[in-house]
This record gives structure tokens, sequence and C-alpha cells, in this order.
């Protein structure tokens, strides 16, 4: 009976053992990406360049265009609470190498720190593209600043790529 319980067991894992390698082909591999943003700003506060340097399976460099997609202003919840809104970011990332674009959707919440300057951190979400990022998927973290005053300002976009 011994014999026959082994035989079988040994058979079932040599069924078995080929799924789990399909498994594991057809899992998706995560790689860390990062993305530096670097914008430079009008007279009237907003954007006339835009331009990030970026690692991982991403383009090395390029140009990308933010589009305001919703803003909502914190509730007040005390002292130093009311300088604070949530912004919700279309961004599409353009490669200077003709590579593609890929597409991202952030929703920072942003804090001011002083007549002149800000803060923002949230989640950012890598959502496809055109070319060789058709089917790209991510996600991390965005944090960055801005300088009214120095007519400056910068991200820096953290986490990993998934591609099926």
């Amino acid at each position: 009976m011994k014999r026959f319980s082994l035989v079988a067991a040994a058979g079932a894992v040599a069924l078995l053992a080929p799924l789990g390698a399909v498994a594991s082909a057809q899992a998706a591999a995560s790689v860390p990406f990062t993305i530096d943003e670097q914008v430079t700003l009008g007279p009237d506060g907003l954007p006339v360049l835009q331009t990030f340097t970026a690692t991982g399976p991403l383009c090395p460099e390029g140009k990308y265009v933010d589009t305001i997609q919703a803003t909502q202003p914190e509730p007040a919840q005390g002292p130093g609470h009311s300088g604070r809104f949530t912004l919700i970011l279309r961004s599409v990332y353009t490669c200077d190498d003709g590579s593609g674009t890929f597409n991202a959707l952030k929703e920072l919440i942003v804090t001011f720190t002083g007549p002149d300057t800000a803060t923002a951190i949230g989640p950012i979400q890598l959502l496809g593209g055109t070319g060789a990022f058709t089917d790209l998927r991510g996600h991390g973290v965005d944090t960055g600043s801005i300088d009214f005053a120095a007519g400056t300002s910068t991200g820096m976009n953290t986490g990993v790529v998934v591609r099926s």
C-alpha cells in the first residue's frame, strides 16, 4: 500500500510541475522605476517647460504635460491644515528617443509651506501609452516641491512597473 501511495504522489507531482512553471512564466515581473521631473514656471505660476529623466524600463528622458482632472480642498482640521488641497493630475510623458509615450494618474496632497512654496505627495499609477509602452502598468509614490518665487518645481516618482 505504501508503495502505491509513493508512486501516486510522485506521479501527481510530475503532472503538476508543468503547471507551476506555466504560472511562473505568466506572472508579471516587477521592475523598479524613477521619474525625476523638472518644471520651469512662467510669471503667472503656470508651467512653461516640463522635462523628465527616468530609469528602469522607461525611456531615459523627454517632456511631459500635466492636465488637472480635479481639485478638492481639504476639510479644515485645526491650525496648519487650511493650506492643503488634493490635486488629481493626468500626465503624458513623451520620450525624446521616439520610443513612445506613457500615461500616469497622480493624486497629490498639496500643502503650502510658505507664502511662495508648497510640497506635494501622493500615489502615481502608470497606465499604458503608445509605442513601447502600450502594455505599461505600474504604481508608486510622487513627492515634489514648488517654489513660485524661483519659478521652479521638481518631482520625484519612484515605484515599480509590472509588464504582463
